[in-house]
Formats: structure tokens, sequence, C-alpha cells
């Protein structure tokens, strides 16, 4: 049963890999980030195909846990590195740290010498189990651990960021761009329990642990393949460039200005200014636009982004999107209030709002779905 495990893992892992070589899209590879956070995934495939077919072909499994288990650890490391730095290169458009791209290498050169050193010093032959193997090999699952604790950190700061320049950057409903991203999270935090597991288990559970996992790896692999498809990972880059580019010229300002409040504040004058460019700008309806982004809005108020972003700041708004959404649900109240008879689609597409996200955000804002506040309002103000 577990060569028969062994062999179908081989063969569905070869495959991934190959369609992430073959069948995608030519804009995939002429993008430099998203090709090479494809070949990184490419990788770690490759690295898991090995250990598999090794498995296979040596039969370490049925030979025992303790050999079987060193096998593993020398590349479910290398393998697991990879497949977290290619969701964290997308995270972070290719901007990573040394210590970042790295990090695997110690861990597995340190498992390597203790692994090789537990077989040195022991003296007994590969094949029979070793107390001093086995506690190398728990030292080394404890890195690997501590190596995969590091990348999730990583990422759930790399998510917090894409969230916060998405959210500043227009008046989309941006969870399901980073849904994958927070499974990705999920998926390798659960690799860090389950690869021990695995390495040491056997039996029924080994089958168990080694399904859960191959069918978290398949879930990632197809989640990767679906966002860099999509337009999502242009979006995503677009939005962080102009946070970068509203970053540069609040720099500036300080640089130039030497300004206490790191250059974040409108002056008095500026603030008027700004204030009646966006005034004008919401009494024209231009909010109800769908698929307006901040630096659209801002070129329609003749002022610079950075200025808007620094209003909105100024002005107790927690980002763009949150802005726009309190403009257009205060117009969907209006429009309800004076036609009770419109459709949800109606009012959504009305307010720039898809009929989905329109009824979760209105409930979220009021407390009540659509047709609850249109009832409330034919009942009038309860004496």
């Amino acid at each position: 049963m577990i060569g028969e495990m062994q062999f179908t893992a081989v063969m569905l892992l070869s495959l991934m890999a190959l369609s992430l070589w073959l069948l995608l899209p030519n804009r995939v590879s002429q993008n430099r980030v998203t090709n090479l956070s494809r070949w990184l995934m490419i990788g770690a495939l490759a690295v898991l195909v090995i250990q598999f077919a090794l498995q296979h072909i040596l039969g370490l499994r049925q030979t025992g846990v303790v050999q079987a288990a060193m096998l593993n650890l020398l590349l479910f490391i290398p393998g697991s590195a990879l497949l977290s730095l290619s969701v964290l290169n997308l995270q972070r458009q290719g901007r990573l740290t040394r210590m970042e791209w790295f990090v695997g290498v110690p861990v597995w050169l340190i498992s390597i010498a203790l692994l090789c050193w537990a077989i040195i010093t022991d003296g007994l032959p590969f094949k029979e189990v070793s107390e001093r193997l086995k506690w190398a090999e728990v030292t080394a699952s404890l890195l690997y651990c501590a190596m995969q604790l590091y990348y999730c950190r990583l990422h759930l700061k790399a998510i917090k960021s894409m969230q916060s320049a998405l959210n500043d950057y227009s008046d989309r409903d941006h969870r399901q761009i980073l849904d994958w991203m927070r499974f990705s999270v999920v998926v390798l935090a659960f690799m860090m329990i389950i690869v021990p597991l695995i390495i040491f288990a056997s039996g029924w559970p080994l089958l168990v642990f080694a399904l859960l996992l191959f069918a978290g790896i398949f879930c990632l692999w197809f989640c990767f393949v679906c966002y860099i498809v999509s337009g999502a990972a242009m979006y995503v880059r677009e939005a962080e460039e102009s946070s970068l580019e509203d970053q540069k010229n609040l720099n500036s300002l300080k640089d130039n200005y030497g300004r206490g409040d790191g250059g974040r504040q409108l002056s008095p004058k500026a603030f008027r200014q700004v204030s009646n460019a966006v005034d004008k700008w919401v009494g024209s309806g231009a909010y109800l636009t769908a698929g307006i982004t901040s630096p659209m809005a801002a070129a329609e108020m003749g002022i610079p982004r950075y200025q808007l972003t620094m209003w909105l700041k100024s002005s107790g708004h927690e980002s763009f999107s949150q802005w726009i959404s309190s403009l257009r649900i205060a117009e969907a109240k209006r429009v309800l209030s004076e036609n009770p008879g419109w459709t949800n689609e109606a009012v959504a597409d009305h307010c720039g709002f898809s009929r989905s996200y329109f009824q979760k955000i209105f409930k979220k804002a009021t407390g009540l779905s659509p047709a609850e506040f249109v009832e409330r309002e034919q009942q009038g103000p309860r004496s």
C-alpha cells in the first residue's frame, strides 16, 4: 500500500510540475516575478518527486522508519523552503532579503551535518536502528519547524502589507484576491506540523498524514496557478507600486521641508484645497463609478494621489476603499428610501457595487439587509 501511494505521488507531482512548466500562458513567463515564483514552485515539486521516488525505489519505509525519516528530512527541508519562497516572492513582488532567500540553506546543512555525525559515530550499520540517529532526526525536525515558522511569520506580514496597499488603491472587495494567500499560509503552517508526523509515523497514521499533506500541496498548487493566470497578480503589483510611489513622495516632503511629522500631514492651506477638490468630485457623483482607483480619483480631482491619501488619513478614514464604501452606502440608503421598489441588483449597479458585495457591506454598515432597511423605512419612526 505504501509503495502504491509513493508511486501515485510521483506521478501526480510530476504532472503538476509539468503543467507549470509547459501549460501556463506566455504572459506568466514574461513577468519576472511570476516567472521566478513559477520556477520556485516547479523546483519544490521536483524535490518532492525525487523524495517519493527514492522512497519507492529504496523501500526505506519497509526497511525502517529511522532511515526513511533521514531521507525525508534531507528533501522536505529544501522542498518546503522552495514552496515558501514561491509564495513569498509573489507577495513581495520579488523584494526579498538575502536572509529570506537563503535561511533554508543553513537549516539544510546543519541537518545534513547532524545526520552524518550520527551515522559515522554510532558505529552501527545504516539499516540498523540507531538511537543517536533518532535524536539527530528529532533535532533536524525542530530546525525544519523553526524554518517554517519563520516563513509563516513573513507571509502574514506580507499579506497585511498587501491588504493595506489594496485598500488604499481601489474600491474593490479584495478578500477574494488574497484568499489564496491566506490559504497558502494555512497550508504551509499545516506542513510545519504534519511533516514531522509523516517522518516518524508508520502504518495507517502514515497513510492519513501523507494524504493530508498531498491534499494541502495540491490545493496550494491549484490556487497558485489560478492566481498567476488571472489578473490578480498584476492588479496587486499596480496597487503596491502606487503605494510605494506615495511613500516616496512622503519621504521627499520630509527631506525637503524637515517636517517633524514625517510629511504625513497637509498644511492648513493644502488641506482646504484638497477638501474643496474632494467635495467637488463627490458632488459630481464620480464615486459611483465601479472599479475606480485612487490614482483615477486623484487625477479627476486634479491633485496628486499622495495628497488624497494624506487627506483621507487626516480626515479619519481608514483607507480609500473604506471611504468610497461609506459614500456609496449613504447613496444606497437614499436610493432605497426614495425608491423602495428597486431591486438589490439595481441599487448595487447604481452605487458601483457588485450585488454580493453590496449586500454584505450594507449589512455590515447598517446592521440590516437592504430588504430589512426598506421595511423599517416604510414603517416610519417608532413612537
